[in-house]
């Protein structure tokens, strides 16, 4: 299985997670949200999500979910979603040639 990050969020320091920050374009930013959202939950957990900012818990688990190909968590989405987190330049190629 393949990740979206090389380091789970909940283990990077805020100087790490600053360093992996990236401006995609909306298009790409819209492709890649509706790809991570329209899988089901595969691994469940009761671990919360927390952004890393302010450590506010804003979902109820850090649930996982997973393309067959790529498993992301909860927290990835959100992360992503809010900050523009920078993914795998290979997710992004795999996610752009399932939707085209």
């Amino acid at each position: 299985m393949k990740y979206l990050l090389s380091k789970p969020i909940r283990k990077m320091t805020i100087e790490e997670f600053e360093n992996n920050l990236s401006s995609y374009t909306e298009s790409v930013k819209k492709s890649m949200l509706q790809y991570l959202k329209s899988f089901e939950q595969c691994a469940f957990t009761s671990e919360p999500v927390k952004d890393i900012y302010s450590k506010e818990i804003v979902v109820g688990a850090d649930n996982a979910r997973s393309d067959g190909v790529y498993r992301w968590y909860e927290s990835e989405i959100y992360h992503f979603e809010k900050y523009n987190l920078k993914i795998n330049d290979d997710f992004i190629q795999h996610v752009l040639s399932q939707t085209k």
